[in-house]
């Protein structure tokens, strides 16, 4: 069976790292699979129709539109992996969703919802990890003065509102203990077209240290040791439609290093988070502060949740295990996937 596995051209998004994982992962099973980025070999597929199944990351590229691949309909299968619950306001993303064979997504909340808008078959799967990228830090590791608490997204000018919605806990947190708070992911204007939002986060938070983001060769190396020294990572969301799709993609790497986590009552956090066993869920900005100052004033805690997450992602997230869900998910509905 001929496989064709289309990413985007945009090295630096999180899904295309996500999706090279899995397309790697076929490829080292055995499966007989062509990772295309160009989309200019994606049309001449899409013309000859020289393969049995295409997956796509996401809708919303050249080659992967409605419009480009509904002729196909019934001669390949068509699987989409679906992270972008934002898009459920785009007919087009919708339209693609429906003409395809298989939908896959990163969290059970995605799931349920999809059904909202599609009757074709939805399955949860879990993102690959390359844990040999993100090695476990040992609580005893960690010696900071004072403590370091970590946030990061992939484009964090995207996700300022998340970050400033519990701004009123991290300033008493940081008045009460002088911890320090180390962002990262700031694009600083340059890609994306998103403006650079630093000002508004200095604005509220004025002791906030402000670290630039970098491609993911580069980020490995000099960005990864930096956030597995933190004493404790924030992940807060947004109650909102658009947080619907996240996977826990970067919350599964800090968790991977052995950093105590305290995270926003959501979607696939309560998926991965037992709350006061493996981390923390904080359900408003009282109980960050709260689970915050109970992190920093219990030493014995941040080891239990270090080590805690740790032992998830090795006994439930492994790469075998998710290699074999992902497979799993695709002969649930194609039998002869090979």
């Amino acid at each position: 069976m001929k496989i064709k596995f289309f990413l985007s051209g945009n090295d630096l998004a999180p899904t295309t790292i996500s999706g090279k994982l899995f397309a790697r992962a076929l490829i080292d099973s055995g499966y007989d699979v062509e990772i295309v980025q160009n989309v200019n070999r994606k049309k001449q597929i899409l013309r000859s129709q020289d393969c049995d199944v295409i997956i796509f990351q996401k809708t919303v590229f050249p080659g992967h539109y409605y419009e480009d691949v509904k002729h196909l309909k019934g001669k390949v299968y068509l699987i989409y992996i679906d992270d972008d619950f934002l898009a459920m306001k785009d007919k087009g993303h919708i339209r693609a969703l429906r003409n395809s064979n298989l939908i896959l997504v990163g969290n059970k909340q995605h799931a349920d919802k999809m059904h909202l808008y599609t009757k074709t078959p939805v399955e949860t799967i879990t993102s690959i990890h390359d844990f040999e990228n993100y090695p476990y830090k040992s609580f005893e590791e960690r010696k900071n003065n004072p403590l370091i608490i970590g946030w990061q997204q992939s484009l964090a000018d995207v996700y300022v509102d998340d970050l400033l919605s519990i701004k009123n806990a991290l300033t008493s947190i940081h008045e009460e203990y002088n911890v320090r708070l180390r962002l990262y992911g700031w694009h600083k204007g340059k890609h994306y077209n998103k403006p650079d939002n630093r000002v508004l986060v200095k604005k509220h938070l004025p002791f906030a240290e402000f670290i630039p983001f970098l491609p993911y060769n580069r980020y490995i190396k000099a960005i990864v040791p930096q956030i597995a020294s933190s004493d404790i990572f924030i992940v807060p969301y947004l109650n909102i439609s658009d947080r619907y799709g996240k996977s826990g993609f970067g919350l599964k790497r800090i968790m991977m290093s052995g950093v105590p986590v305290i995270v926003s009552d959501i979607g696939i956090h309560k998926e991965l988070i037992e709350d006061g066993c493996n981390g923390f869920i904080a359900k408003n900005e009282m109980e960050w502060y709260e689970k915050l100052k109970k992190l920093i004033d219990n030493p014995e805690l941040r080891k239990k949740f270090s080590l805690a997450g740790k032992n998830l992602m090795v006994s439930e997230y492994n790469y075998q295990k998710c290699v074999d869900m992902f497979v799993d998910a695709i002969k649930k509905h194609i039998t002869d996937f090979s």
